[in-house]
């Protein structure tokens, strides 16, 4: 995750933010990489922790993290997270294009 949240990527108070959200979240679902289980990153991705992450750091971003952990992870369970994830970001993408093209 630190390859995609970087003050290149996002502003210091908001980078800042999401870091102290991980680190909470990393212990609190125990998906750290020092020790932890990695597949217990699906439950952190399928928290209202994960949503919080996203009103964090935006849409945009989320997908190329999203996209980065599907990469990374061989972890079956882990990649039907980000793909439920990422199809619910779609809908709402799609969603909120209908609602403006409804109202031109």
């Amino acid at each position: 995750m630190s390859k995609v949240l970087t003050p290149v990527s996002l502003d210091m108070k908001r980078l800042d933010e999401a870091q102290k959200l991980l680190a909470k979240a990393e212990s609190k679902y125990g998906f750290s990489s020092y020790g932890g289980d990695p597949e217990k990153l699906a439950d952190f991705l399928l928290s209202p922790d994960f949503t919080n992450l996203i009103f964090i750091i935006g849409i945009d971003l989320t997908k190329k993290l999203l996209n980065t952990v599907y990469d990374n992870y061989s972890s079956q369970k882990i990649k039907d997270a980000v793909k439920k994830i990422l199809d619910e970001l779609e809908g709402y993408n799609s969603e909120e294009t209908n609602q403006l093209m409804m109202y031109k």
